[in-house]
């Protein structure tokens, strides 16, 4: 824990509500949730500062599991949101509030209150389609879907009969005859499509197409094999999370084993052409509360081009304490300073069919305001300052800014940006006090790549992120504190 965090808690306590207010990442104790069991596993903030969250878990007075709900700032159950057993995967945003959730079979959409939306089939009333096991989605600007997993076609007219594992819809949820759907001889679990329209893709097969594969491969935007790209992987495990970084080497995480070696790994760097990077080395992990200790990253999210947060199944790195949450250089080395408290807490969730221990963070996503949320299935979070034992699930930690000295000028009360992260474009709403004059988003270098003057009165504009490519942004409007954009693949 660093000493100054000591000095300021013992020497002067009556500092320690300024101090925190200070530190980034800190806990930010206005945000709690009540769910107990199990995990969430995807959460999205929407225009009106409630957070949409998706995985399998509880509240206390609700009488059924709940596979998506909606908290509003502070964490308090919306009751009026509708969603009942839809849900449980990846939340990805669409236009006018709409939201894809990734199910255990297939994706679903759903309106601003939670209800389905009519306008998009339940996949499975498809003509062609019948699914077995769901796996991950992309959604293209349009509303049309690609999807993972093993899944049954039925289309002999275009030739599509059998299993298969990467399938196109169009935007209304029906399978895209246009389309030559993939196979493989297992489960594609996870796909994320890259810069340059390719997509990586992770999973429990060996073979693609025919052709053979390791646990990670690289396909082309119309789904075939990427044969100059080859990862020497054991079939064992495999990654969960992918940044592809400007120079275009990839950073996995996940538990992995490198072709011939019997060392798990759980953050992996490859060179653009698949190969291990060398240089890169981040190898002791210790998840002690796990059967076994089988430390897992479920999460990596890019700061900067030097700093990188990883989340997942883990209770210390190189020794150190560091309950479900890190940050990396791009060396691999662990960065001391940050995240250096017990992190998450663990809780035994008991069953008929026995006991499991619970103690992981799965992902870190910034939030509307500069914050972030951290989601995944713990109790209680000690981010070295204060140790909260009521935290549940979903956590709020205060952003890059705080301490910053806003703006004497009489400003709005609050800037929306949505949907964060981003695609085809991202809303700026604000309703009185300053009047902006200029939109600036810059990169992480500090190069301005668009500038947009604002329309005179309440603010609203929409704005098209075409050519942009996905990373971190600063999004700077005249009157408000900088914002951090993340614009998605």
């Amino acid at each position: 824990m660093n000493g100054w965090r000591h000095l300021g808690v013992v020497l002067l306590p009556w500092w320690v509500a300024v101090l925190r207010a200070q530190v980034p990442f800190d806990l930010d104790e206005g945000f709690r949730t009540e769910m107990n069991v199990r995990y969430v596993a995807s959460v999205l903030e929407d225009a009106s500062g409630g957070l949409i969250v998706s995985g399998r878990f509880r509240f206390p007075g609700v009488q059924n599991e709940k596979f998506t709900a909606r908290v509003d700032a502070t964490g308090n159950l919306d009751p009026t949101y509708n969603a009942t057993v839809l849900g449980g995967g990846r939340l990805h945003p669409w236009n006018d509030g709409l939201v894809y959730v990734g199910t255990t079979q297939t994706v679903r959409r759903l309106l601003p209150s939670g209800n389905s939306d009519p306008m998009f089939i339940e996949m499975n009333l498809g003509r062609y389609f019948t699914s077995l096991q769901g796996g991950d989605y992309h959604v293209y600007p349009d509303g049309r879907v690609l999807m993972s997993g093993a899944h049954v076609l039925s289309d002999s007219i275009r030739g599509f009969e059998g299993l298969y594992s990467l399938i196109w819809f169009s935007n209304e949820g029906y399978l895209d005859t246009t389309r030559t759907h993939r196979q493989c001889n297992g489960v594609i679990y996870a796909i994320e499509e890259q810069p340059d329209g390719k997509f990586l893709c992770t999973g429990t097969m060996t073979t693609y197409e025919g052709q053979p594969v390791s646990r990670v491969f690289r396909v082309e935007a119309e789904g075939s094999l990427d044969t100059n790209f080859i990862v020497p992987l054991e079939p064992w495990g495999g990654p969960r999370d992918y940044v592809v970084m400007p120079d275009g080497r990839v950073l996995l995480g996940g538990t992995m084993k490198l072709a011939g070696s019997e060392t798990v790994r759980c953050v992996l760097r490859l060179l653009p052409n698949g190969a291990i990077d060398p240089t890169f080395e981040l190898t002791t992990f210790d998840a002690t509360h796990t059967p076994g200790n089988s430390p897992i990253v479920l999460g990596i999210y890019e700061l900067s081009p030097d700093r990188y947060i990883i989340t997942g199944v883990f209770d210390k790195i190189n020794g150190q304490d560091r309950g479900g949450i890190a940050m990396i250089d791009s060396s691999g080395a662990l960065v001391e300073d940050i995240f250096d408290g017990m992190g998450c807490g663990a809780y035994e969730f008991v069953q008929s069919s026995g006991s499991t221990t619970y103690k992981s963070i799965a992902g870190i996503v910034p939030s509307n305001d500069g914050g972030y949320f951290i989601y995944g299935a713990y109790h209680g979070y000690d981010d070295g300052t204060t140790n909260d034992t009521t935290q549940r699930m979903v956590s709020k930690l205060y952003g890059l800014s705080v301490g910053v000295d806003e703006p004497a000028t009489p400003r709005a009360a609050t800037l929306r940006m949505y949907p964060n992260p981003a695609s085809a474009y991202v809303v700026f709403e604000a309703d009185g006090g300053t009047v902006p004059t200029m939109l600036l988003i810059t990169d992480l270098q500090g190069r301005t790549v668009r500038s947009v003057p604002c329309p005179a009165g309440a603010l609203r504009m929409e704005v098209p992120l075409l050519g942009l490519t996905a990373g971190q942004y600063i999004a700077q409007i005249t009157g408000f504190s900088p914002r951090l954009l993340t614009i998605a693949p």
